[in-house]
């Protein structure tokens, strides 16, 4: 799943998704919009979130995703420092960032969520600091 509200940044992190053979959910420019491919049952191992959307935090699809135990990736223009403790454990790339890097996160990610979540439910069993130097 990618929740991202810059149509560029989204369109490059679904085709770079995509050659590398993922099936993608989205990309959503709103809360409200993932949100609601949650509620329709859409399939989604591993997501990718930009914590921004138009001024509207990403808090309620975190939520979202915490309560399946779906484990995400934090794409952000903001320090992990100036984010939320409790988002804190995801992985976060820090805008721009190599794509390679994320693409990387997020096939470990898949992996997890495959495996069953044998983490006793918690998405993030070992906390993940990236730090990228260069967008897509």
């Amino acid at each position: 799943m990618v929740v991202e509200d810059e149509f560029f940044q989204a369109d490059d992190l679904a085709a770079a998704l995509g050659r590398a053979g993922a099936r993608l959910v989205g990309p959503f420019a709103t809360v409200e919009a993932a949100l609601a491919a949650l509620e329709r049952g859409e399939h989604v191992d591993a997501a990718i979130l930009d914590t921004n959307l138009r001024g509207a935090a990403v808090t309620p699809v975190i939520a979202a995703l915490s309560q399946r135990a779906i484990p995400y990736a934090l794409a952000t223009g903001y320090d992990r420092d100036m984010l939320p403790a409790d988002w804190r454990e995801a992985p976060v790339f820090q805008k721009p960032f190599e794509i390679s890097v994320l693409l990387d996160a997020i096939a470990e990610l898949c992996c997890r969520s495959r495996q069953g979540r044998h983490t006793n439910g918690a998405a993030f069993p070992g906390r993940r600091t990236v730090s990228a130097p260069r967008f897509l």
